[in-house]
């Protein structure tokens, strides 16, 4: 289960310093709309942008909730937007597959990556589904934001010491949520491999995935291995993602009499509006289908 000994984030001093440089740094032109332009990669992180840049930044999302990055062709205007953009931030580890090339390739300001210094596990470019993780981005946005707008700097780190004292509550209502789910019930079965981040945080086990990613198809193989795993392993329910075909998966559930319902990776549904919103949603499906009765 998720260590508690803390529940208030404070800025680390490295980190605190490079804010408070950027302050002293100011410039006092401000002349004109001063508001920085930012694009991000995904909704998802545009929301925790917001969080902390507030009026001080336009914040655009370049992928409309729960497009394929690998292979939703943006439009020219998104593409404008990019070049206009002062600053863009993506995940990294390949999760904007080519738009990534896009944003690199068009960029007007810096390109930066949240994942960066980060512990990543097997690759895997699903860290904030982790809400300790998620703070790590905030701080990248933090940093990011106050190098771009100096003059902003003190407000950018106000903001973002409260939303990460949001996610920290998160994350506490998330463990007491998953805290009464049997030990032989926190098994995960899932449609693609975006939970390990999740699953190590809450003390989960990832027991199969249909498909490494989105897009590849299973074997006949893999899909009679993922029945026997279900089987075998007594998994109570299995986890689908809204915006993915996930027939294989719902066949293989009636074939072993297990209840199908949803998670969230990077997609808004009805009611999901944030990134708290999503893993709130996720904290319920997991406790209507692992807690058992």
């Amino acid at each position: 289960m998720a260590a508690s000994d803390t529940r208030r984030w404070a800025i680390p001093a490295a980190l605190l310093f490079a804010v408070l440089f950027a302050a002293a740094c100011t410039s006092d032109d401000d002349g004109g709309d001063n508001r920085l332009r930012v694009v991000t990669s995904l909704e998802l992180f545009a929301d925790m942008v917001r969080n902390v840049a507030g009026d001080r930044a336009v914040v655009t999302a370049l992928l409309p909730s729960g497009a394929d990055p690998h292979t939703y062709e943006l439009s020219p205007g998104r593409v404008v937007d990019v070049a206009q953009a002062d600053l863009a931030f993506v995940n990294g580890l390949g999760l904007e597959g080519s738009l990534r090339t896009v944003i690199d390739e068009n960029a007007g300001g810096p390109v930066d990556v949240l994942t960066d210094g980060l512990d990543i596990v097997d690759g895997n470019p699903h860290l904030w589904l982790d809400p300790m993780l998620a703070i790590s981005y905030v701080q990248s946005i933090l940093l990011a934001l106050a190098a771009n707008d100096p003059e902003g700097a003190t407000e950018y780190a106000a903001s973002a010491a409260a939303y990460a004292d949001e996610l920290l509550a998160l994350d506490a209502e998330i463990e007491a949520a998953l805290a009464s789910i049997p030990p032989e019930r926190r098994k995960l079965v899932t449609f693609h491999d975006a939970y390990p981040y999740l699953a190590r945080r809450y003390g989960l086990e990832v027991v199969a995935v249909v498909v490494p990613s989105p897009g590849q198809e299973p074997s006949v193989r893999a899909i009679a291995d993922l029945i026997d795993a279900i089987e075998a392993q007594n998994v109570p329910a299995v986890y689908k993602e809204p915006q993915f075909n996930a027939d294989v998966l719902e066949s293989a559930a009636n074939e072993a009499d297990v209840q199908v319902l949803d998670l969230l990776s990077d997609a808004y549904i009805d009611g999901v509006e944030s990134y708290i919103d999503l893993m709130r949603f996720n904290a319920a499906q997991l406790q209507e289908g692992l807690g058992g009765s």
